[in-house]
């Protein structure tokens, strides 16, 4: 499916770079100064100012370039049109990352047609890495192809995963992982969802499980997945789309094992997670 160009001629993976790009660097220039913050519903789950200036920064630049596709961001109200396209974005995904200092945070956006995600960009302004996909084109990192990890056994495996805003559904998680700690080559709390899809799907990661996630949380790296080879599901092992709130990702042959944890750990269960 070839995307529309922008108004000025542009590929929709270049405006979105662009977009993301500048954001990031808007994050990194106020990282070290003095933050407005605010609390939004859930524990611990906090919003500044600059989540709302980056956001604007990377809304300015997509409106400029396509006026007429909606927009659906953590920060705003959507933007509803009569485009089948609309953009999904977070503009600080790490935030709590972001405002203790710690370097692990990105600006994720992607575009979707209805349900289907058709591109996905995710920045980590640190690093400067850009993780990106166009859906059949494939998946690149700083523009090289990208592919998930082939380890097969659960003792080699690098998880990464986070707790989310609830307590309930984060201790309920931490448990579950927790119990299968010692079976595993590694495990991370990452803080952010985005950037733990993001290094499954370059393999930097085998695994990465989240209980509470949100659309603009998912959508690129629905992308990031698909074109790097990877599988993401719900938990109940069906495909995941921007609109699942409970992920698992990882690469064919271990998203079983991971799966099998869910359906048997009575805690996620019962916890309502």
């Amino acid at each position: 499916m070839r995307l529309p160009l922008s108004r000025s001629g542009r590929e929709a993976m270049e405006v979105a770079s662009q977009a993301a790009e500048e954001a990031g660097s808007l994050l990194l220039k106020h990282v070290h100064g003095q933050l407005k913050l605010g609390y939004k519903e859930g524990r611990a789950n906090l919003v500044t100012d600059i989540d709302v200036a980056a956001e604007k920064s990377i809304i300015a630049v997509l409106q400029s370039e396509y006026p007429d596709f909606g927009i659906i961001s953590e920060e705003s109200p959507a933007i509803a049109t009569n485009s089948p396209y609309t953009w999904v974005i977070d503009p600080l995904d790490g935030t709590n990352n972001y405002v203790h200092g710690v370097p692990f945070y990105a600006v994720v956006i992607g575009l979707a047609s209805g349900q289907e995600v058709l591109l996905g960009v995710t920045y980590d302004p640190v690093r400067k890495e850009t993780f990106s996909a166009e859906r059949g084109r494939g998946a690149w990192l700083n523009g090289q192809p990208m592919a998930v990890a082939q380890r097969t056994a659960p003792r080699e495996c690098f998880l990464g995963c986070d707790l989310g805003y609830d307590a309930d559904k984060g201790k309920a998680m931490l448990d579950a992982v927790g119990a299968i700690w010692p079976e595993l080559g590694g495990l991370r709390l990452m803080g952010s969802a985005a950037l733990g899809l993001a290094y499954v799907a370059c393999g930097r990661l085998d695994a990465y499980i989240h209980p509470c996630l949100y659309p603009w949380d998912v959508a690129a790296g629905l992308a990031l997945l698909e074109g790097a080879g990877g599988e993401i599901t719900d938990w109940e092992g069906q495909a995941a789309t921007m609109h699942s709130t409970r992920v698992v990702a990882g690469n064919k042959a271990l998203q079983g094992y991971f799966l099998g944890l869910i359906k048997d750990n009575p805690q996620l269960r019962l916890k309502g997670v």
